[in-house]
This record gives C-alpha cells, sequence and structure tokens, in this order.
C-alpha cells in the first residue's frame, strides 16, 4: 500500500507537536468533558426509540403505518445528509476549527425539534398530525448530526493508540448511557407513575423539556472540552475541491477501503435488528408480555443499569482483547438475548407472570445491555483504526466522513427498522385509536400478539445474525494497526 502525497495547511514543527500530542494519553478531565457531549445523540435517541413509537400510536392515536413512515422519513433524510456533514467539517476552517460550528449550531435546533415533536398538537385532523410529526422527525435529527457527527470525528483525532481509542470510545459511551438511563428514570420515575402512567398525554411535553435540559448540560461541558483539546486535531488540506466534488471524491474513497465496507455492512444489519427490537420494546412489554407500569420500568432499567456497567468494564479490559474477537462475542450475546425469551414464550415454555416474569427479562435486558456496550465501544474504535488506514492508503484524513457513514447505516438502518415496526402495528391489526382511549387494557387478537413477538424476538435477531457473517471478513488487527501508524507518522515528518 502507499499513501497520496496532501499540503496540509499547518507548518513542520505544528504538524510533529499534534502528532506528539496524540501518542500521551489524555487526561481524565478531558475524557469526561470530552465524553458529555455523547448525551445529545443519548438522550434524544434513546427517548424517542423507547417512548417515540408508543407515544405517538398509543398516546396520540396515529396508525403504525403512518407513525412509522414519519418516525423513519426524519432518519432517512438525515442519513442522507450524514455524509454531506461529515465532508464539509472535514474541510472547515474557522477561528473555532473545524468541528466546533457545527456543533453549537446543531444544539439548539435539535432540542427545540425534540421537544415539540413530544407536544403535538390535540384536535387536528389525522394529515395534519402525520406532517407535523414528519417535519419535526427531519428537523431533529439532521440537527442532532450537525452536532453529532463533528463530535464523534473529534474524537478519532484526540489519540493515535490503539488502547487509548477503545478508553476513549468507553467514557463516550459510559456518559452516554448515563443520559440514557437518566431519561427513563425521570420518565418512568417522575412523569410516567401510576399503572397508566405512560398513556397519559400531557406528562410528555415536561418530560421531553426536562431530558433537553439533560442534553444540553453536557453538550456545553463537550463544546468546552473540545475547544481546549483543539491542538490535538488532524491538519485540514490546503487543495481540497469545492464541497461537492469533496464529497464525490470521499465518498468514493471510503468505500474503496475494505475495513470500512465491512464495518458498513454489518453495522447496517445490526441497527436494522436493534430498530425494530427497541421499537416495539414499549408493546412487547405492554401487550405481549403483558407487564405492569412497575415491571416496565424495571426491565428498562435493568437494560440500561446493563449499558451503563459495562462502560467501565470494557474500558479497564478492552486492551486485553482484539477488538474484532469482543465484537462478535458481544454480538453472539445480543443476539442469544434478543432472540431466546420472546421465542420461549412462543413455544409455551416460559408460562411465568408477574414478578417473576419481570425478574427474568431484568436479567435478560441487563445482560443484553452489557453485550450492547461492548459492540458499540469496539466498532467505535475500530472505525478510527480503519481511518488511520484511510489515511495510509489515499493520503487524506477522513473521519467526519467515516463517523458519517457509520452514522448513514445506523440511521437508514433504525429508520428501517422503526418503518417495519409500524409495518408489523399496522399488518397485525394493532388498535392504535383504541389503545389511545383505553389504554394499556385494550384488548389484542392472539394473531396480532404472537406476530409483535415473532418480530420484536427471533425476526429482529435474524438481521444480527446476518451482521456477524458479514464481520468475520474483517481483518484490521492491532500488529496490523501498529504498522501503518508508524507509516504515517514517518509520512507525516518526512
Amino acid at each position: 500500500m502507499s499513501a497520496a502525497v496532501t499540503t496540509l495547511e499547518t507548518t513542520p514543527d505544528h504538524l510533529i507537536d499534534a502528532t506528539a500530542l496524540r501518542q500521551t494519553p489524555l487526561p481524565l478531565s478531558s475524557k469526561i468533558a470530552y465524553s458529555a457531549g455523547s448525551f445529545v445523540d443519548a438522550v434524544t435517541n434513546n427517548v424517542l426509540t423507547v417512548f417515540g413509537l408508543f407515544y405517538v400510536t398509543a398516546v396520540c392515536g396515529v396508525s403504525g403505518g403512518s407513525a412509522g413512515v414519519a418516525l423513519s422519513a426524519g432518519l432517512v433524510v438525515d442519513a442522507v445528509l450524514d455524509p454531506l456533514i461529515g465532508s464539509i467539517s472535514d474541510g472547515w476552517r474557522s477561528r473555532l476549527g473545524r468541528r466546533l460550528p457545527f456543533m453549537l449550531l446543531g444544539l439548539p435546533l435539535s432540542m427545540i425539534a425534540f421537544v415539540m415533536i413530544f407536544s403535538l398538537p390535540k384536535g387536528v385532523s389525522a394529515t395534519t398530525l402525520f406532517v407535523t410529526l414528519l417535519l419535526l422527525s427531519i428537523v431533529l435529527r439532521v440537527s442532532v448530526s450537525l452536532f453529532n457527527l463533528p463530535f464523534l470525528a473529534l474524537g478519532a483525532e484526540l489519540t493515535d493508540d490503539y488502547a487509548e481509542r477503545s478508553r476513549v470510545a468507553a467514557w463516550r459511551w459510559g456518559l452516554g448511557m448515563i443520559a440514557g438511563l437518566a431519561t427513563v428514570l425521570i420518565g418512568f420515575g417522575i412523569f410516567f407513575r401510576g399503572p397508566d402512567g405512560l398513556s397519559q398525554k400531557a406528562a410528555y411535553p415536561p418530560f421531553a423539556m426536562t431530558c433537553a435540559a439533560v442534553a444540553i448540560a453536557g453538550a456545553l461541558a463537550a463544546i468546552w472540552g473540545t475547544f481546549v483539546l483543539r491542538d490535538r486535531a488532524h491538519p485540514i488540506a490546503v487543495d481540497r475541491p469545492g464541497w461537492l466534488r469533496a464529497l464525490l471524491a470521499g465518498l468514493a474513497e471510503i468505500f474503496r477501503n475494505r475495513s470500512f465496507r465491512i464495518l458498513f455492512g454489518s453495522s447496517v444489519l445490526f441497527f436494522v435488528a436493534q430498530g425494530v427490537a427497541l421499537s416495539l420494546g414499549l408493546h412487547a412489554n405492554t401487550y405481549f408480555w403483558r407487564l405492569s407500569g412497575d415491571s416496565i420500568k424495571i426491565v428498562m432499567l435493568a437494560y440500561f443499569c446493563g449499558l451503563l456497567t459495562g462502560a467501565p468494564l470494557i474500558g479497564m479490559f478492552s486492551h486485553r482483547f482484539d477488538k474484532k474477537r469482543m465484537l462478535l462475542v458481544s454480538l453472539g450475546v445480543l443476539i442469544v438475548t434478543q432472540a431466546l425469551p420472546a421465542s420461549l414464550r412462543l413455544a409455551g415454555m416460559l408460562p411465568f407472570q408477574g414478578m417473576t416474569l419481570a425478574t427474568m427479562l431484568a436479567a435478560n435486558a441487563a445482560i443484553g445491555g452489557f453485550g450492547l456496550t461492548a459492540a458499540a465501544i469496539a466498532v467505535s474504535s475500530m472505525l478510527a483504526d480503519a481511518a488511520d488506514e484511510h489515511e495510509y492508503i489515499f493520503g487524506s484524513r477522513r473521519e467526519g466522513l467515516y463517523f458519517a457513514g457509520w452514522a448513514f447505516a445506523g440511521k437508514v438502518a433504525t429508520g428501517g427498522g422503526a418503518l417495519i415496526a409500524g409495518l408489523v402495528l399496522q399488518f397485525s391489526g394493532f388498535p392504535s385509536g383504541a389503545a389511545a382511549k383505553a389504554g394499556a387494557q385494550v384488548a389484542l387478537r392472539p394473531e396480532t400478539v404472537t406476530l409483535l413477538g415473532l418480530c420484536y424476538g427471533p425476526g429482529a435477531a435474524l438481521f444480527s445474525i446476518a451482521g456477524v457473517l458479514i464481520l468475520l471478513l474483517y481483518r484490521l488487527d492491532r500488529p496490523t494497526h501498529a504498522r501503518i501508524l508508524e507509516k504515517l507518522i514517518q509520512q507525516r515528518t518526512g
């Protein structure tokens, strides 16, 4: 492999200083400040995934198909724009650097749209409700990407060390899960208390405003922390073409990298599985498992506890494991926890009810959350390694496009998962209008309950299995990355 020569907007001394900085460990305070930026995506994505489809269908009365289209359309439009955002941020020049201006623009727009989604108007036609939800979904997803993609791309520039990147990813994931757990505690513990609390429409606007305040606090900490760490960033190429040519050239480059193609393809399938399972989660807990509001809270808290406790453990021991092996094992755990409980129930082998059932599902959810944490940390760190490989092959830094490509995979697939979930509700005969009036006590046909369980459990797991098969082709391990990094240091300084 050989690298093209790129003219960089920097002096050799500055380039050497930045390279040396990226070889040094990050101070703990810097890791925490930077990682708090994960609050924005974690809060908006978790709240929409956990509560969004239930709120729109079972509370506001929108049909499952219309809700799925509106929520997934925002993800699809955003996914199309993600590569453009990533490409422009890769070459942006300003006194604040190339990432911060986008973060400062995306933060207020995303929080306004987020609160408005959970404040849908009453007494309007179904068409007005659908169009309002569609537009707000698009604005929210695009504005979150304006913040989150530059934020993620900067994380790949803070360090070049193979193991340190996993630690940064673990902190970022862990703090994001703290924010996600906070939303669940705020929701079930304050705003949705009681047996029919999830069906109370008036509780959703103040819930959304409280969650937005959590996200803003984390974002402001990250903006300051990012500004302090700006000297570690990679230099910007002077001879970059216009934005369209830069985008097309960058897209062509990243898909020529075998490592990126494998991570992209496996991520698409994995995110489809997560989108289906999480979008149907409240429906399944309420109507398939027939859990009470308090039992649902226990299961959801266990899931987020698994997500949260996994971060420090993975951060401490990730340097001992190859990232690909860690990812394959964690995906295997996820597949089992996705498919097994619902399959046993459908086969008549899980007859438990009440608190016994809730305890079993909570343990399963905690294990699944731990597996998801390990998978997310591994993939995020692997993407940063693949960006180094990209510079070695093509002579250009594409962190923004790499994480935009991953976000594209996640959003299109998660949007597809939400659409599939909405269509499942539509074609299974789920009575959205009746559910909006009767809440959790609405009667469902046995066929509706069976189809809900099939798609929520083993059906979703099939997509994860396909993603594992693709991931087996990945080859960028620790020794290979070390050789690439050594060559890159020589190229940057020579």
